[in-house]
């Protein structure tokens, strides 16, 4: 790292606006990806056309111990910055709304003091932490950058104090800012809102306003003296109009969660909330149009916020000792700064090279001492050479030309794929089975579902007859309104069950920083449940939707349904991958992202939650089948129709009539998964990746070789790449430059007659 480099680094933390890592998030669990849906090559650089003749001087060089430590500080902190209102919304940058702190006033900075003291209680713990990091026992670039990294939290220390006097300027001219705040601020915690109580703070803040105003035009007459005047000098005026338009947009923010959704609140809410809109907006005119005096700011102190119950400082001394990847170079100069090209949408590696591109790859691989090289590193080689191979030995197979496509009158768009190019994808996703035996598969699977099924039916004394059973789950629905607080619920019930179990380390800003917001009816239109990823979007009817699409959202999304993948979502799906992997970006090589780790990880999750009992009555247990069955349809309807076999309307029918989904929700999930923007593999994706973590934690977690929690913890650490690799990275088999990388993980041979799911 250049001198330069640093400074722009720090330049970047003391001003604690870090933008968010780039991770492919697929999105989504029993949904897709928040309606988002973009090419897999998209923004990707033109691959190298050429191999270089000796890889050795492409060794990476070592880089400091502290980077890692440098980039956690960073999005830690944007993350907790991003649960205040005001605040840059992220993981470890953006996620929505929001301007981002800084120095200054108005527009600048916050108003909220819950901000600042929480940001002051986490930069004096990590103040603490780096204080106690042996500096003699790193590298000189590690210990410039510890130094670097203290003075950094210093002069955000030193931020905080100067956002509070600036806030202090503030608060006379908008004295009413923390009751909105303090509105906004719950809603981003998720928490209940009591809609009368809230009617009734809104009606004092519109009067507060009316008050203020009052004061304000009374210092502006002929005796500015007056004991109920107040003066303010045009400068101040013009940054408390800022400051009152930031207000209008959080009253805003919080009324349009609830607005629509929720009746009472509507009820309640709807002329206290005009009235204070349109208060503000005539508050902020006034003051740039006719405020001009001087009034002086009051002290204002802010506690610090206390200690949180979990260590917000992860294990410096972990991060620091993380091994390096000398390959990382190597790769991005092989695959593209942009990666491999797979996007986490589905298979794809990039095409379009020549052959004699790889086959010179393959000659410079040689000039490497495989055993020299540190395990991520050797993963790294054999996927090189892996992806080499495949492109050589693709080139020579002879295109689909003729790719049927069964049409209907469905209207649903949508090319097929067609089995040649299937076949490609799965080779280049190291599946190492064809689409008629993930047929099979997933059939398998479909009756290991059927008989749990019937088991949870009867504890429900519906006999065999499941879909009976499934038919009263989905009536376990609560009333209109009463849906953010289920989800809310079921998002920390998730979080405490994994940590009772030791199953993975949740970090404390991880948990402290979940965020909900509401689909609109023109998203539940395609995407029918609610999705995930920064946040967790929640599908539920709106007042303005017809009756008996209202009926059928409400069904679909049923509690005991939302406590099956609430949590594929958030923690320990979704939104987790992208925490931990703006944490970890950097930590190896980039091997591409792929939907078989991206949808497969949360899947796997839901897997191991049933398997360990967290759907503790047979309805949740029922809830928690219909979307495994749900996975193994998207194998059987996405693959028949690539290849041909089946229209878009027989897709739909085979989920109304297999899986028991309602139909409005069955095309909006066909329309998603083939009018664009995925990979032909991606619906498969979800089974057929939790089913390589399962087969990977049976061959590390059960043979006794990791922990769950060790397991869990390092394939976040590796980050989005095919399984079979990942396979490698965790086991403890000796690698060889040589080896197949071919791996059975359901067995052989799965579409036998009579075989039983594994």
């Amino acid at each position: 790292m250049t001198s330069r480099q640093r400074n722009i680094l720090f330049l970047c933390l003391i001003l604690a606006v870090i933008p968010a890592v780039p991770v492919l998030s697929s999105g989504n669990g029993p949904g897709a990806d928040n309606g988002q849906a973009v090419s897999q090559t998209q923004n990707q650089p033109a691959p190298e056309e050429s191999a270089p003749s000796d890889l050795r001087p492409l060794l990476a060089r070592p880089q400091s111990e502290m980077r890692l430590v440098i980039q956690r500080y960073q999005a830690d902190r944007a993350t907790l910055n991003g649960n205040y209102d005001g605040g840059a919304f992220g993981r470890g940058g953006s996620r929505g709304a929001g301007a981002s702190p800084g120095s200054g006033t108005g527009a600048g900075v916050s108003l909220s003091t819950g901000r600042i003291a929480r940001l002051k209680r986490f930069d004096l713990s990590w103040q603490t932490a780096l204080n106690q990091v042996n500096a003699n026992k790193l590298s000189p670039s590690a210990q410039s950058d510890l130094e670097n990294l203290k003075a950094a939290v210093q002069a955000n220390l030193k931020q905080l104090d100067a956002d509070a006097e600036a806030l202090a300027r503030l608060m006379p001219l908008v004295p009413f800012a923390p009751a909105i705040i303090q509105l906004n601020e719950a809603r981003i915690r998720m928490e209940d809102v009591p809609s009368q109580k809230a009617a009734a703070v809104m009606t004092e803040v519109a009067k507060h306003i009316k008050k203020i105003r009052t004061q304000l035009e009374a210092g502006l007459g002929p005796d500015p003296s007056a004991s109920a005047a107040l003066c303010v000098d045009k400068d101040s005026a013009v940054r408390g109009a800022e400051a009152v338009d930031r207000l209008r947009n959080s009253a805003r923010s919080w009324f349009n969660f609830y607005n629509g959704y929720d009746p009472i609140f509507t009820w309640w809410m709807e002329m206290p909330y005009k009235q204070v809109d349109t208060a503000l907006q005539e508050y902020s005119v006034f003051l740039r149009d006719k405020a001009a005096a001087a009034a002086p700011a009051q002290p204002l102190t802010i506690p610090v916020a206390p200690e949180p119950a979990l260590s917000e400082v992860p294990d410096l001394g972990e991060i620091i000792a993380l091994p390096q990847d000398e390959m990382r170079d190597i790769v991005r100069k092989f695959s593209g700064a942009g990666g491999a090209g797979r996007g986490e949408r589905g298979a794809g590696v990039a095409g379009g090279r020549d052959v004699r591109f790889y086959k010179g790859w393959l000659t410079a691989l040689k000039t490497l001492a495989f055993d020299a090289l540190n395990r991520n590193a050797q993963v790294d080689y054999l996927y090189i050479k892996k992806m080499s191979e495949l492109g050589i030995a693709q080139a020579a197979v002879k295109p689909q030309t003729e790719i049927p496509r069964k049409t209907d009158a469905s209207g649903i768009p949508g090319a097929a794929r067609g089995r040649v190019g299937l076949m490609n994808d799965l080779e280049k996703e190291l599946i190492p089975y064809t689409p008629e035996e993930l047929i099979a598969i997933a059939d398998m699977e479909f009756a290991w579902c059927d008989e749990e099924m019937k088991k949870a039916a009867r504890e429900m004394r519906c006999g065999d007859d499941w879909k009976n059973a499934l038919e009263r789950v989905k009536e376990m629905h609560v009333p209109p309104g009463g849906q953010p607080a289920v989800i809310r619920d079921l998002l920390f019930e998730a979080i405490d069950f994994l940590r009772a179990n030791d199953l993975i380390s949740i970090p404390q800003i991880a948990a402290e920083s979940l965020h909900m917001g509401m689909m609109s009816p023109q998203q539940q239109l395609i995407n029918p449940f609610f999705t995930g990823g920064a946040q967790i979007t929640v599908s539920y009817p709106t007042n303005t939707m017809e009756h008996g699409a209202k009926l059928q959202s409400m069904r679909g999304n049923s509690t005991p349904l939302s406590h099956a993948t609430a949590f594929h979502e958030m923690i320990p799906g979704h939104n987790f991958v992208g925490f931990m992997g703006s944490r970890f970006s950097g930590y190896r090589a980039n091997l591409g992202g792929t939907s078989f780790y991206g949808e497969g990880w949360p899947l796997s999750w839901e897997m191991l939650m049933y398997q360990l009992g967290f759907h503790d009555t047979p309805e949740k247990r029922v809830g928690a089948l219909f979307w495994r069955m749900h996975r193994c349809a998207r194998i059987i309807f996405s693959l028949k129709f690539h290849m041909g076999e089946w229209s878009p309307q027989e897709c739909v029918d085979f989920l109304v009539d297999r899986v028991g989904f309602e139909r409005d929700n069955a095309a909006g999930e066909v329309r998603r998964s083939f009018q664009g923007g995925y990979g032909p593999l991606y619906q498969a994706s979800y089974l057929l990746g939790g089913l390589q973590l399962r087969a990977l934690r049976r061959e590390v977690v059960d043979t006794g070789r990791m922990t769950n929690k060790a397991f869990h913890d390092e394939i976040l650490r590796q980050g989005s790449m095919p399984i079979a690799l990942l396979r490698l990275a965790l086991n403890q088999q000796k690698l060889s430059r040589n080896m197949s990388l071919d791996w059975k993980f359901y067995g052989d041979n799965p579409g036998r007659r009579g075989r039983k799911a594994p």
